[in-house]
């Protein structure tokens, strides 16, 4: 196994070159003396698997070496991430793996690691890289069981007991699911709800992706579901991300809003019943978030990028409500905390029913401002945190700019802010500009441009800046 692998949240790779499936039995005795070290009562594992070519063979070796381990083992089947989740406070296990690359390519594949409820990520999956190599494993005991406990149903019946007022919905509907794991969940979803006009894309669990990249929030993997609004009477599109624990909106008009906008969306109803609660949200997010949030009697709490740093922040702020601009969304306002696309779905679904508004009307609730989308620059691994650094180091007694180190090197001027970031799951990174006015926007962006020329071509920098 490569070791740049084992990422900030998650353990994710290329397979056949990065991450080696005949690697997979050591790397799953490593995960047992992992958990057993940190609870040396803990006994059952769920174990869950997205539509990957790659993940039967992956959970095949992962759960022989769980049971080798004496673990026992409680297969989920093919499902999404929150799937898993849903299962970490629905039944009796003690720990949980989801074998998953979420939004990239097919060429990749993972696993998601959770001890108790909580997530597994950085320093802990460095640990488990140190274990990994010094082929650490648990002596000789036992063999755990293998039961499988194909919970869908129970998720999709909790969902419909607490979503009542959606039972047989009017609205139409499109929802994309990409080829990914939503297909395991949609369908009956739609059955029990009683749903006569939401269509389904993609449904079609297949590991090739053959439509399109499943990452909703990329304008082009969109396409079919803004054709369908711009040529039919569907006044609301929805796009669901490999794993399903992203979900991206675009309204009639077209938008495809970003997540910060619809977190804005999300926190109005919920801060006007619970005052002085802290909203989570990411370091690439509009400033004008902070500033509705405090509007509306909420505390807003900036956080580095990242699911599992977000539920963190969450837990230590007591917060009602987190999300990211990559559109993960955390409700701990009636539901259990845990990034789950389907459900924020089902949120956007009631508050679009409720206020009786288009999505275009709800989102002129957020002040106009001019903004780059999230741009992403592919470099090695290497070199990210060089790029980010030397912006740093650039900005520090850069005049009237005042920079933050959260998660990145953000600097903010008083006509806006520009953020350069380390991707944590890819090898890239990622930046954002916001501003006033155009005329601002533009200044900032040429600002960036000029630091970042000694890294990347001018071609490059003009076409990714102005697409």
């Amino acid at each position: 196994m490569m070791d740049h692998i084992f990422r900030q949240y998650d353990i994710r790779g290329k397979v056949g070159s990065e991450l080696l499936l005949e690697e997979v039995y050591n790397l799953g005795r490593a995960l047992a003396f992992y958990f057993l070290s940190q609870n040396s009562t803990l006994k059952r594992v769920a174990v869950g698997a997205d539509g990957r070519v790659h993940s039967p063979a992956i959970k095949k070796e992962l759960c022989r070496a769980l049971q080798d381990s004496g673990l026992d083992v409680v297969y989920l089947g093919m499902c999404p991430t929150p799937v898993l989740y849903f299962a970490l406070h629905a039944l009796p296990v003690d720990a949980g793996l989801m074998i998953t690359a979420s939004h990239n390519g097919k060429e990749y594949n993972g696993i998601k690691i959770c001890l108790g409820i909580a997530s597994v990520w950085g320093t802990q999956i460095q640990a488990i890289k140190r274990l990994y190599n010094e082929r650490k494993y648990v002596g000789e005991t036992k063999e755990g069981s293998y039961t499988e406990h194909l919970i869908i149903p129970e998720y999709v019946g909790w969902l419909k007991s607490h979503f009542i007022d959606l039972q047989g919905l009017a609205t139409d509907y499109v929802i994309d699911c990409g080829n990914g794991a939503a297909g395991t969940v949609l369908p009956l979803l739609i059955k029990e709800f009683e749903w006569q006009k939401v269509a389904l894309l993609y449904p079609e669990v297949d590991g090739t992706y053959p439509n399109h990249e499943a990452d909703p929030t990329i304008p082009e993997n969109m396409r079919a579901v803004e054709k369908i609004l711009k040529e039919t009477t569907t006044l609301c599109g929805i796009g669901l991300d490999g794993d399903c624990d992203r979900m991206a909106p675009m309204s009639k008009k077209g938008v495809l809003v970003p997540g910060d906008k619809l977190l804005a969306l999300f926190a109005q109803p919920i801060l006007e019943k619970t005052s002085n609660a802290a909203v989570v949200f990411d370091v690439k997010c509009s400033a004008m978030l902070a500033t509705l949030i405090k509007e509306w009697g909420g505390v807003p709490v900036m956080s580095p990028s990242g699911h599992s740093i977000i539920k963190d922040q969450m837990k230590k702020t007591k917060a009602v409500l987190g999300g990211e601009l990559s559109c993960h969304f955390f409700f701990a306002d009636e539901y259990f905390g845990y990034d789950d696309g389907i459900y924020a779905m089902l949120r956007l679904m009631r508050l679009l029913k409720q206020k009786n508004l288009t999505l275009d009307e709800l989102l002129k609730v957020f002040p106009v401002t001019y903004s780059t989308p999230e741009i992403r620059l592919n470099c090695s691994e290497e070199d990210k945190e060089i790029i980010v650094n030397h912006l740093k180091d650039y900005f520090a007694d850069y005049q009237g700019a005042h920079v933050s180190l959260i998660g990145g090197t953000r600097v903010a001027f008083d006509y806006g802010w520009l953020l350069v970031r380390a991707s944590n799951t890819q090898s890239m990174i990622c930046i954002r500009v916001e501003a006033q006015d155009g005329c601002a926007l533009d200044e900032l962006k040429e600002l960036l441009m000029d630091q970042l020329a000694s890294f990347f071509s001018d071609e490059l920098l003009e076409q990714a800046f102005n697409e």
